[in-house]
């Protein structure tokens, strides 16, 4: 039995030539369209190799996605492993005796890190902001998470919920900070943020600004994340962010 899971990276254009022949190989072949957004659609690109790639939908992955299949391959946007659910499908196939290949691709974290022009040395815990449910609020985690990072000189990803319904955009994001940061008598409107949407497709956008400024922009359709630099920058990533925030129009 073999199971692949197979990284598509943040555009068709990234795929590279070991998962090509990964997903010409397997029997049957899915598509994850539930954990990311991918320029053009992800199915339409497998389906340039396989016309019978199939979309796998939440439902399927968080159920039993191995059940009737011993030649299959999952095709996910970015990483596999940048979502739990395939770590949980990797260590489910494993158990079940499946032959397991994973086959990286380029994540939105790794691309975060490096357009960023902050160290890669200097990033702390990854965060994930999300949409308020039944009255919970989930941005005090978040700032929780950037403070702790502060204190280690750490800059923080702040990813944000991307969802099939609806995805969060930055300033949505930026606004639900800036609440919770004057609820705690902690006003971080002026703080520096790096916003980056839609990384690496034709209508990239990355600009440094104040959080306040993110609140009130306009930055297009998602996906979306922001990078919270350290309050202390070495000298080279100040410069760099200085090119970001002249980059806006």
């Amino acid at each position: 039995m073999r199971f692949s899971l197979v990284g598509a990276g943040l555009r068709c254009e990234q795929v590279t030539e070991e998962a090509w022949e990964e997903i010409r190989k397997r029997k049957e072949v899915f598509v994850d369209v539930y954990t990311s957004l991918y320029p053009g659609g992800l199915l339409n690109c497998v389906k340039k190799v396989r016309e019978d790639a199939k979309e796998a939908h939440r439902d399927l992955l968080e159920g039993d996605f191995l059940k009737g299949r011993n030649d299959v391959a999952l095709v996910v946007p970015g990483d596999p492993f940048a979502a739990t659910t395939h770590v949980s499908l990797y260590v489910e196939a494993r158990k079940r005796g499946y032959d397991v290949k994973l086959i990286p691709g380029i994540s939105a974290l790794q691309v975060a890190r490096t357009k960023s022009g902050l160290s890669q040395y200097r990033f702390g815990r990854v965060v994930t902001m999300m949409y308020p449910r039944e009255g919970i609020s989930f941005s005090e985690s978040v700032y929780y998470a950037i403070k702790d990072n502060d204190s280690l000189n750490l800059h923080t990803i702040v990813l944000l919920e991307t969802g099939y319904d609806r995805s969060m955009t930055a300033p949505e994001a930026a606004k639900l900070l800036i609440e919770e940061a004057r609820r705690k008598g902690d006003p971080m409107d002026d703080r520096m943020v790096i916003v980056m949407a839609r990384l690496c497709w034709d209508n990239e956008i990355i600009e440094a600004m104040t959080l306040k400024e993110a609140s009130e922009g306009d930055f297009g359709p998602p996906p979306h994340l922001m990078v919270i630099p350290s309050p202390k920058l070495h000298p080279m990533e100040e410069e760099f962010l200085e090119t970001l925030k002249s980059s806006k129009p």
